[in-house]
């Protein structure tokens, strides 16, 4: 008897594929922008039309990302809120366009199937490298469950708090290879998102 579904199989499969060609050609191209271009005529007919990909998001996007996760609104560096950051969960449910949620998310504390999260994680200011701008947000969190806990899915979650806009998970993914963390230690989370002009 199968673990997983098939489905979710053949998704991991296909995921860690993906994975290993994208670090190889570095075509990290999940964020998709275009620009359609219109002109009309004074009757308000199109006479030329066209479509292309925006290919140059700045800095500020990323600064743009930072003040949804900053403990205050428009930082652009610092701590995350307590409730916000990198979540993760034991779930193994392909990841769809509508999750609100992780499938299973690992609740906070020392109880049974719980882990603890730290109450300031962590993020970088974008740093600008040539015409690539990097940030990071890490997390550490501890097993003090008293069993293993075996994480599948990882996910950026931000709440609505001092005065932020936007609430809710940003993104959901299933790890290509589960990782189980014994009691007693703790698993180190990274997103690492870049953008390039």
């Amino acid at each position: 008897m199968l673990k997983y579904p098939i489905s979710t199989i053949l998704y991991l499969a296909k995921l860690s594929i993906k994975d290993k060609i994208q670090d190889i050609l570095k075509l990290h191209n999940n964020v998709d922008a275009y620009i359609t271009i219109e002109v009309k005529d004074k009757n308000g007919n199109i006479i030329k039309r066209y479509k292309q990909h925006s290919h140059s998001f700045v800095k500020n996007f990323l600064i743009g990302l930072n003040t949804i996760f900053a403990s205050g609104v428009g930082s652009t560096s610092g701590v995350l809120n307590y409730s916000t950051g990198i979540q993760i969960g034991t779930g193994t449910t392909t990841p769809t366009p509508n999750d609100t949620s992780l499938t299973d998310p690992i609740a906070n504390g020392s109880g049974a199937g719980q882990m603890t999260y730290p109450s300031t994680p962590y993020f970088t200011s974008p740093v600008v490298n040539g015409n690539t701008s990097t940030m990071t947000i890490q997390s550490s969190i501890t097993n003090n469950s008293g069993s293993p806990i075996t994480v599948s899915e990882v996910g950026l979650l931000s709440q609505n708090s001092n005065g932020q806009a936007f609430a809710g998970l940003l993104t959901h993914d299933l790890l290509s290879s589960p990782v189980t963390v014994p009691n007693g230690t703790a698993i180190t989370i990274t997103y690492t998102i870049s953008v390039t002009t």
